[in-house]
């Protein structure tokens, strides 16, 4: 684990400041919990219509429950977040795609080395993701995001594996703000047996109740369920030891709490921040976000119940009432191919359909009305490209050009949260794994252009810009790209007119060229390192010069040669010969 833990203690003794530490865990907890609880009804009600199977917010059943499940007669909604949640997948995350790349701080991007240093460490980035249960858990960040429009991520070292990542349900967490809107504190609550609690902290570190249950040896107790808090949050610099760099004294604390006996389990800490939390957007200034599903909640409300009505329409209509004469009780038979005998002697003795009229068809236009406007609110048109579908449907000739202008015109509706998405969830993950792997020492050893030393005089190594190079960035980019092709071909068309270049060197043309392959989605490693160019440049440069010299050497023997073939006695030959040297 990346998570640094202090020395264990095989027989703990009364510690009045852990006892005070977790105290103000548990006192932290409450204070969140009360603003979290105007959150949990609407989650709750938000799980039953998009995400069933996270509808135990405010019940600890998290199996299925048929009473439940039986309520959801239309599924547009849950589907229309699984299609949401797919395409920003595809878009931003696409483990077949080198889809993020590190890159030099910008004042060491000419640094000799340090280019390929982190040209390297983003491959070794992208295998280890791969490797890992990376994209299965993102993609259930991507879901919860949709569905209740906030999403928090775990990542750590593993024990036998470098990188491993879950996340936390909503309903399970409490966080906090910094003064930069950024979460970063968070605390988690859940049930652990007491086997699982021995398993995870060691039989010295558990509560004294906790462990005389474990040693009683009784399989039952084995199985008993024991609340922890698991409290992540910046350490006060007044709570650190200068120097030391032990667990105690990390830059996030981590402290996990037995909340029962109000016991320290354990309290360690992470060299960063260890989580992520990434709302769809945010709720005026509460901490947690807003996501589609509070725009289709309405329609998936109604949409449910008219689909419950068509359903009981549909019955109707293939099993009828009957008005049945009361001297025929037991006589009819409703079997298909039953026969029913009545008396022909009396004409009103006939069973006859009753109350089933109704349209169906009326209900079916309001149910795809309704379904529409849930894709909508998921923006599900965006991710299946309908505009291309119906142009090739049409007959109509449609061009990669035309596709990528459809894209970056259709995305622009979801950039606000694909901002949000890479700030507040991305770009922090993918530090983090740059700082287990780099600990863990899976990365190059740095350049020493690279280590600097910090006013104490302590060496590090500035962190790295993430450059995203997703389909997502490359279909926004797409429209500054646009914009740069029409001026610069406008320059060029003005100089072209007029004779005069001058208007040309307004153009960083090597930035462009370069920006342009990321933003139509080539591959970084296409790009030669700006240090390569430059020297291939000047090697040209040298080259040239020395063609030049070569020339200007044979043109002067050849001079050479002719003057010493003319003779100079005759008035025509030392006439020649002045000229030529001349």
């Amino acid at each position: 684990m990346d998570e640094v833990l202090p020395a264990g203690v095989k027989t703990p003794k009364p510690d009045k400041s852990k006892t005070a530490l977790a105290a103000s865990v548990l006192a932290r907890w409450s204070a969140l919990e009360a603003d979290r609880n105007y959150w949990m009804s609407m989650w709750q009600t938000l799980a039953t219509y998009v995400m069933p199977r996270k509808s135990y917010i405010l019940n600890k059943q998290i199996g299925p429950n048929v009473d439940r499940e039986t309520q959801l007669f239309d599924t547009t909604a849950v589907r229309a977040n699984q299609i949401m949640a797919a395409g920003i997948m595809s878009y931003v995350n696409d483990p077949h795609s080198n889809w993020v790349q590190l890159s030099a701080p910008e004042s060491m991007e000419d640094a000799e080395g340090v280019c390929e240093y982190f040209a390297e460490c983003t491959e070794i980035i992208l295998e280890e993701l791969g490797r890992s249960n990376f994209y299965s858990i993102i993609h259930e960040a991507h879901l919860e995001r949709g569905a209740f429009g906030t999403c928090a991520m775990f990542v750590d070292s593993g024990e036998t594996v470098p990188l491993l990542f879950k996340t936390f349900d909503v309903g399970t967490f409490c966080a906090s703000e910094n003064n930069e809107g950024m979460v970063d504190v968070i605390l988690v609550r859940k049930e652990m047996t007491i086997r699982q609690l021995v398993e995870e902290y060691g039989i010295e570190n558990v509560s004294e109740p906790t462990r005389k249950q474990y040693e009683s040896g009784d399989g039952k107790n084995y199985e008993h369920k024991v609340e922890m808090l698991h409290m992540i949050a910046p350490r006060p610099e007044k709570d650190r030891v200068k120097g030391k760099i032990d667990g105690e004294n990390k830059a996030f604390a981590s402290v996990h709490v037995e909340v029962n006996a109000r016991h320290i389990l354990r309290n360690s800490g992470f060299d960063e921040q260890p989580f992520v939390v990434s709302r769809f957007l945010k709720w005026q200034q509460s901490v947690y976000g807003w996501s589609p599903s509070w725009v289709a909640l309405p329609d998936a409300k109604q949409l449910n119940f008219l689909q419950a009505q068509l359903d009981s329409l549909a019955e109707l209509s293939a099993f009828p009432r009957l008005l049945v004469p009361e001297d025929m009780n037991g006589d009819v038979d409703l079997r298909a191919g039953g026969i029913t005998y009545f008396s022909a002697t009396d004409p009103n003795a006939i069973p006859r359909e009753w109350a089933t009229g109704g349209r169906y068809d009326i209900g079916q236009d309001r149910v795809i009305m309704k379904q529409r406007h849930i894709e909508e609110a998921f923006n599900v048109p965006l991710f299946q490209m309908f505009a291309q579908e119906e142009a090739q449907r049409s007959g109509t000739p449609i061009t990669a050009t035309q596709v990528r202008a459809m894209e970056s015109e259709k995305l622009v509706l979801i950039s606000p949260t694909y901002s949000r998405l890479t700030t507040e969830l991305l770009i922090p993950l993918v530090k983090r794994v740059y700082g287990i792997l780099a600990r863990r020492g899976l990365l190059p050893p740095p350049p020493q252009e690279l280590i600097q030393l910090n006013p104490m005089g302590e060496a590090f190594i500035p962190e790295p810009q993430v450059i995203f190079n997703n389909r997502m960035s490359i279909a926004v980019g797409t429209r500054s790209v646009q914009v740069i092709d029409d001026v610069v071909g406008s320059a060029v068309q003005l100089a072209s007119a007029t004779g005069d270049m001058s208007p040309l060197d307004n153009f960083d043309f090597d930035k462009i060229v370069r920006e342009k392959t990321l933003a139509n989605g080539g591959d970084p490693d296409f790009l030669r390192d700006v240090q390569q160019v430059a020297q291939m440049r000047q090697q040209r440069a040298q080259q040239a010069a020395q063609q030049a010299q070569m020339q200007q050497q044979a043109h002067q023997a050849d001079i050479a040669q002719k003057l010493g073939s003319v003779k100079p006695d005759t008035a025509a030959g030392a006439q020649l010969q002045r000229g030529m040297q001349q």
